[in-house]
C-alpha cells in the first residue's frame, strides 16, 4: 500500500475502468456510447490517492476528477474496487457528485447527486440524495435514481436514504416536447 498526499495524475489503460465509463456514459435514456472513448485513456486527478494493490482497492480524495474523451466525472471522494484487474464497483461521493458528457448528438448530458454508486455485475448505476439527470430540453430529479446500463432501464423514487429516515420526496419530470418541423 502506498499514499501519495499531493496533487497527481494517473493514467489508466481503459481496461479496469472500461465497464465504468461505459455504464456512466449509458446514463441519458438514448444510447450515447461512442466506441473511439471505450478506447481513449482514463485520466484521474485527486488531491490524495491511497491504494492497496493486494485488495485491488483505491481511494482518491479532494477534489477528484476522472475524465475519458468528452466525459467527466467529478467528486469529494472516490473509491475503486477491483477484482482480478477488472472493476467491480464504483462509488463517488460529492457536495455533489457530477457527471457531464456530450451525446452522439453533441448535446450535453449532465448528471448529480450526492452519492453514486456503480456495480459491474448488475451493471446498474445507482444515485443518491437529491439526485438530478439533465439534457436539454429534459429533466428528472429524485432522491433515488436507478440506471440499469444493460437494459438501458431508468428507474427514479424512494428516499435515497439508506437509513429510511428521510421522508419520501415524489419525482419530478419536465419534458419538452418537439416543435413543429424541429429537427431535435
Amino acid at each position: 500500500m502506498f499514499i501519495r498526499n499531493h496533487r497527481q495524475k494517473i493514467r489508466l489503460t481503459a481496461s479496469p475502468v472500461q465497464s465504468l465509463i461505459v455504464g456512466i456514459i449509458l446514463l441519458a435514456s438514448s444510447p450515447i456510447t461512442r466506441a473511439a472513448e471505450t478506447t481513449e485513456k482514463i485520466f484521474i486527478e485527486a488531491d490524495h490517492m491511497q491504494m492497496n494493490i493486494e485488495t485491488g482497492k483505491s481511494i482518491y480524495t479532494g477534489n477528484v476528477k476522472i475524465s475519458q474523451g468528452e466525459m467527466v466525472l467529478t467528486g469529494d471522494r472516490v473509491t475503486l474496487e477491483q477484482k482480478d484487474e477488472e472493476l467491480e464497483r464504483l462509488l463517488v461521493i460529492g457536495k455533489p457528485a457530477r457527471y457531464n458528457h456530450l451525446s452522439e448528438k453533441g448535446e450535453p448530458i449532465e448528471a448529480e447527486s450526492e452519492h453514486m454508486v456503480y456495480t459491474t455485475s448488475n451493471h446498474t448505476l445507482i444515485m443518491t440524495i437529491n439526485a438530478h439527470l439533465k439534457q436539454p430540453d429534459n429533466r428528472l430529479s429524485s432522491q433515488k435514481i436507478i440506471y440499469d446500463t444493460e437494459k438501458h432501464l431508468v428507474m427514479a423514487g424512494g428516499s435515497g436514504n439508506p437509513s429510511g429516515t428521510q421522508k419520501n420526496h415524489r419525482v419530478n419530470i419536465v419534458l419538452t416536447p418537439k416543435e413543429a418541423g424541429s429537427e431535435k
